[in-house]
């Protein structure tokens, strides 16, 4: 009798429900570490897709895709992805679902009326920007007599800080500061300084010293307010005139971090020669500032694509009709062209190829890598250089991506980032 009752017992225990509970559970965990599931977080919170364009997602044929209103988007689940097939424009919700009852997502889908098209760029152009606060890049203890004093590193400043105030008001300009430092050292009052670090904010008191070699008060610091360099334009919206440019952010040189941007301008570089690549440093492009004839404009933000702003008029030399945008799945291997000057300021055409395109659905910097095979250019430059970063990059009629980094033991070899996520960043929404 008592072996009977455990085995009721037992029964009660593992009743069917249970154990297609319990199955389930496991399915599902299962699920989630599967390869086509492992990168659903780095799935966008929100998509965009042209009408009568796709967009592919990892995803398993087993598990649930619904969309709403129904039947005006079509789903095409495949073994290891859901394929989204914009055929109306307008708003969606697509919900991925385990046995239509355990939601992992739900996305917002825009669908819109036709691809953007974008003008590419190739241009060269010479970038000034005026930085939001003051990058120390040097700290320079101020000789009196046989000793030395360093009131900016006894106070608590580094090499890489920012700083965004003096006395109490923005901080704009190198000789704003040195006014300054005359004036407390004068009054015998101290200096105090807004300082930006790596992870905190702090004011911090400077008392001047009097150094003797230059006849003026020193805090002992060395700082930059602007950020100069030559780049190229990436593209740009032919009724807006908003562009983007460089592929990558201005950062302060010391630390690699992106730098806050004021205000600034671009205009015309002029390419006057070209250092190859060595393969142990990278080649770059030298250029001369030109005047806006070609090229000329405003800097309004620095972020991780790059530089964006207002073209005041179409550039005179360079491509002049609008290409489709690709999403970043629609870039593959295979034969791709960029746009680029290597002499004076007509941007040419050359031949690369892509070999490898990296599956996105976040913006990343890092999102195809490519071939240089154009002889001339590989005879002109050795492949990849500076200066050529933003260089547009098209393939199959579209605008694909941008140039951003080379391999230094490979100068042939570069990456880029996908045009997408420029045209999609927020601050070049921003500048309308």
């Amino acid at each position: 009798m008592r072996q009977k009752a455990n085995n009721r017992a037992n029964t009660r225990r593992w009743n069917p429900k249970k154990i297609i509970g319990v199955a389930g559970a496991i399915m599902l965990i299962s699920a989630g570490f599967s390869p086509p599931l492992e990168r659903i977080a780095d799935w966008p919170s929100h998509l965009m897709i042209p009408q009568g364009e796709s967009l592919s997602l990892p995803w398993s044929a087993y598990l649930p895709v619904q969309v709403t209103p129904i039947g005006r988007m079509q789903i095409s689940n495949g073994l290891n992805q859901v394929t989204l097939v914009g055929t109306k424009p307008g708003h969606y919700d697509v919900r991925f679902s385990f046995l239509g009852k355990f939601w992992y997502r739900t996305i917002p889908v825009d669908v819109t009326a036709a691809p953007p098209s974008l003008v590419p760029g190739g241009e060269s152009l010479g970038v000034v920007a005026h930085t939001q606060g003051l990058v120390v890049t040097a700290l320079q203890p101020v000789r009196q007599g046989n000793q030395w004093i360093d009131p900016a590193q006894e106070a608590g400043i580094e090499r890489g800080d920012i700083i965004t105030r003096i006395n109490r008001q923005p901080a704009r300009s190198d000789q704003q500061l040195q006014n300054a430092v005359g004036a407390a050292g004068s009054t015998g009052q101290p200096l105090e300084l807004t300082v930006v670090g790596a992870r905190s904010v702090h004011r911090r008191r400077l008392q001047p010293v009097w150094a003797p070699q230059v006849h003026r008060w020193e805090v002992g610091v060395v700082v930059e307010d602007s950020a100069n360099g030559v780049g190229t334009l990436t593209f740009y919206n032919p009724k807006t005139h908003q562009y983007a440019a460089l592929g990558h952010s201005i950062t302060d040189g010391l630390t690699r971090h992106p730098v806050a941007i004021r205000s600034g301008y671009v205009m015309g570089a002029d390419i006057v020669g070209v250092i190859a690549g060595s393969g142990t440093t990278p080649g770059q492009k030298i250029g001369v500032l030109a005047g806006g004839y070609n090229v000329a404009g405003t800097v309004m933000h620095n972020g991780r694509f790059g530089i964006v702003g207002h073209l005041a008029h179409d550039p005179v030399w360079g491509p002049q009709r609008p290409i489709p945008l690709a999403m970043p799945d629609q870039v593959q291997p295979g034969a791709a062209q960029i746009v680029t000057v290597v002499k004076g300021q007509r941007p040419e055409l050359f031949q690369v190829r892509i070999l490898r395109t990296y599956p996105q659905w976040q913006p990343n910097t890092k999102g195809l890598l490519f071939q240089v095979t154009d002889p001339r250019l590989l005879r002109v430059t050795g492949g990849v250089v500076q200066g050529m970063s933003g260089s547009p990059i098209i393939e199959n009629g579209r605008l694909v991506g941008a140039v951003t980094h080379v391999l230094l033991s490979r100068p042939a070899l570069g990456f880029g980032c996908y045009a997408y996520w420029m045209a999609h960043q927020p601050a070049y929404s921003k500048v309308i």
